[in-house]
C-alpha cells in the first residue's frame, strides 16, 4: 500500500497538465466545508458543514471573477448568502498544481427557525488560501483555508473547504 501512495504521489507532482484557467473559459464548481464559528463575547467554537456552489468567468489569464451561493441549515437556524468573488491563480497555466488566492464581498441572510430573533442579513467579507489540483486540463480538486469576518452575529469565522471545479474552454 505504500508503494502505491509513494508512485501515484511522484505522479501527481509530475505530470504538467494545461488547465483551462485562461481568458474565455469558465469555471463552475463547489465547496465542501468543515467550519468553525464563536459567537461575539464567547470563548466556545461550534462546528457544523456546508456547501457552496460557485460560477466564474476568467477576464484574463488565471483570472476569474465569479460568484458563491451559500445554504446551511441546522436545528436551530437556516441561511443563504451570496458572494461575488476574485481569484488569482499564482502560478503558469501548465502547472498540475496552482495556488490561488481569493476575495469577496457579500451579504448572508439568517433566519431563526424558531422566531426567538428576526431575519438577520449581515455583511460580509472573506479570504481564502488555497490549491488547485489538476487531474485533467478540465477537472481539479480545491483545497482552501478561509477566512470570514461577518457584521453581526458571529464575529469570524475559520474554515477549511474541499471542493471540485471543471474548467470549460471557449470555443
Amino acid at each position: 500500500m505504500k508503494k502505491i501512495t509513494l508512485i501515484l504521489s511522484i505522479l501527481l507532482f509530475t505530470l504538467s497538465v494545461k488547465a483551462q484557467i485562461t481568458k474565455g473559459n469558465w469555471m463552475f464548481g463547489g465547496d465542501a466545508i468543515i467550519q468553525g464559528y464563536k459567537f461575539k463575547n464567547s470563548e466556545k467554537f461550534n462546528y457544523y458543514a456546508e456547501i457552496f456552489p460557485k460560477a466564474g468567468y476568467f477576464v484574463i489569464d488565471k483570472l476569474v471573477i465569479g460568484s458563491e451561493i451559500g445554504i446551511f441549515i441546522n436545528s436551530a437556524t437556516f441561511y443563504t448568502s451570496f458572494v461575488p468573488f476574485t481569484r488569482y491563480y499564482l502560478l503558469s497555466p501548465e502547472k498540475t498544481i496552482n495556488p490561488f488566492i481569493e476575495g469577496g464581498l457579500g451579504f448572508k441572510n439568517i433566519k431563526d427557525k424558531q422566531d426567538i430573533d428576526p431575519t438577520l442579513t449581515e455583511f460580509m467579507y472573506q479570504f481564502k488560501l488555497g490549491t488547485s489540483i489538476f487531474f485533467t486540463n478540465s477537472v481539479g480538486l480545491n483545497v482552501t483555508l478561509n477566512y470570514k469576518n461577518n457584521s453581526f452575529q458571529f464575529d469570524q469565522e475559520i474554515s477549511v473547504a474541499f471542493g471540485f471545479q471543471i474548467h470549460l474552454e471557449k470555443k
